[in-house]
């Protein structure tokens, strides 16, 4: 199992280099595992074209069995670990980097009731989340839904409306509500495809009869905002994050289509359910009531759209 972890990790990595240092060995161990799987199975399994790596026909089939074999011996060891109670254990929870902040109040109150199980954090966007659930590389993902999918099971925790982002120029200001065509030709700053986000705003964009003049896209709605202040483009940011922003520079206006964030906590029906998990599971679904939000006191936001804490 060691050589075949050693092999799926220098597979992914696709470098020595990179593998010995994910896995705190040296390259001529790794070069050592491959070997004995070579001379094991009769065959070679990569090749080597100058520093980059290669599977030949044998090794995409034992990189198909081994991450199988390897994925279920970490569920063996948890299901063997949950034998000794909630006494310590680990949890990965995808968050896309845009969600972070709204939910720090709920991870620390899960670290100070279970202090000796280790949360670590993934930060993504929804799409490489839900990969990552349906894979087994990640326990719970809190994610952007667009529809119903039959992987996950899901709770919802919130739903807000994504605002369309523009500078504060005359042109904009005391506006209500925007039509998506009234800014067709507009640059749009986009999140990277792997953000949900961006697909809504596309297909709307498509059921209106237009493709998008898209400006530049990233994953750090910072800089989406920054490339807004400094130009005459145009973004879309859940309410949330344009709290955070300083309303001086931009003009924040609900779109005539409602198009709205809708957050859920998402994990597999198909992968074993840690007590770990479970245990975080049960936070989300008691602190954060379906629409709720953990931790937003206030009754309104400065844009004028209600927070959800309440139970409507």
């Amino acid at each position: 199992m060691k050589e075949l972890q050693y092999f799926v990790t220098l597979v992914n990595s696709k470098s020595f280099t990179k593998a010995s240092e994910q896995l705190y060995v040296t390259q001529p161990t790794i070069s050592k595992a491959l070997k004995s799987l070579e001379s094991t199975y009769k065959q070679a399994l990569i090749h080597r074209i100058g520093r980059d790596i290669e599977l030949t026909e044998a090794g995409k089939i034992v990189f198909q069995y081994a991450e199988s074999m390897l994925f279920q011996q970490k569920e063996m060891e948890v299901r063997l670990k949950d034998l000794q109670q909630l006494k310590w254990g680990k949890i990965t929870l995808g968050i896309p980097p845009m969600v972070g902040h709204l939910y720090t109040n709920l991870i620390q109150k899960f670290s100070h009731l279970y202090p000796d199980i280790e949360v670590s954090i993934v930060e993504s966007g929804s799409r490489k989340l839900e990969s990552d659930v349906v894979n087994g590389h990640i326990d719970i993902s809190l994610t952007m839904l667009t529809q119903s999918d039959p992987r996950f099971n899901t709770w919802p925790i919130g739903t807000y409306p994504i605002l369309a982002v523009l500078p504060k120029t005359p042109q904009w200001q005391g506006i209500d509500a925007v039509d998506i065509t009234e800014i067709k030709d507009l640059p749009f700053y986009l999140y990277n495809s792997e953000f949900v986000i961006s697909e809504v705003v596309l297909n709307m964009c498509q059921e209106h009869g237009f493709t998008p003049n898209i400006g530049v896209r990233s994953s750090q709605w910072d800089f989406l905002a920054a490339m807004v202040k400094s130009g005459m483009g145009v973004s879309f940011m859940p309410e949330p994050i344009c709290r955070r922003l300083n309303s001086d520079d931009y003009c924040f206006i609900p779109m005539k289509q409602n198009i709205r964030w809708e957050l859920a906590a998402i994990w597999s029906k198909e992968h074993y359910i840690s007590q770990a998990s479970q245990a975080m599971l049960k936070l989300i679904q008691t602190t954060t009531p379906k629409y709720g939000h953990p931790h937003l006191n206030d009754s309104k936001s400065k844009y004028g759209h209600p927070h959800l804490n309440d139970s409507k």
